[in-house]
């Protein structure tokens, strides 16, 4: 079973392996991304991260979906974590469909960012995404660590 969909820019590192995997009593991380995918350095050196209890995989964004309808995550206790709002949005228009989605660390600083917390900062193109999950019934959970309280998600007042 899939038990969090992660927006993470770091995509693996100490929050993740630490904090969630424990909390989450994950057996199977899902590193979700096409580029990563693509490139056989990356990938390696993140499936070295699994260990004894913990399998690490890398796939594109599409082999996810795939594998998701085909019963694969049935048997496993699975984290997938993706790099941006883009990619969490093409999971579930591709039909990875998700109740919740988990905003951990995401750094825009891009002139229009907007801190809701010192680990997200979103852009504009990131609130309409997120618009977009709210409207077809997904919960926002903005926090890097599950024991923090979560992050309340106030949409953003036009200015123009």
């Amino acid at each position: 079973m899939i038990l969090l969909v992660r927006v993470d820019d770091r995509l693996l590192h100490g929050q993740l392996l630490c904090s969630w995997i424990p909390f989450m009593k994950a057996d199977m991380l899902v590193v979700v991304s096409d580029e990563v995918a693509k490139d056989s350095f990356k990938s390696a050196i993140i499936r070295e991260c699994g260990e004894e209890g913990l399998n690490v995989v890398v796939k594109g964004v599409s082999e996810v979906v795939r594998d998701a309808n085909c019963g694969d995550f049935r048997n496993v206790r699975a984290i997938l974590v993706v790099r941006t709002l883009k990619d969490a949005m093409r999971l579930y228009e591709e039909g990875l469909t998700f109740s919740s989605l988990n905003l951990g660390n995401i750094h825009h600083g891009d002139g229009d960012g907007r801190m809701l917390c010192p680990s997200v900062i979103l852009n504009k193109e990131d609130e309409e995404i997120i618009e977009k999950l709210k409207a077809l019934g997904v919960k926002i959970d903005i926090r890097d660590l599950p024991t923090r309280t979560p992050v309340p998600y106030i949409k953003r007042e036009n200015r123009e």
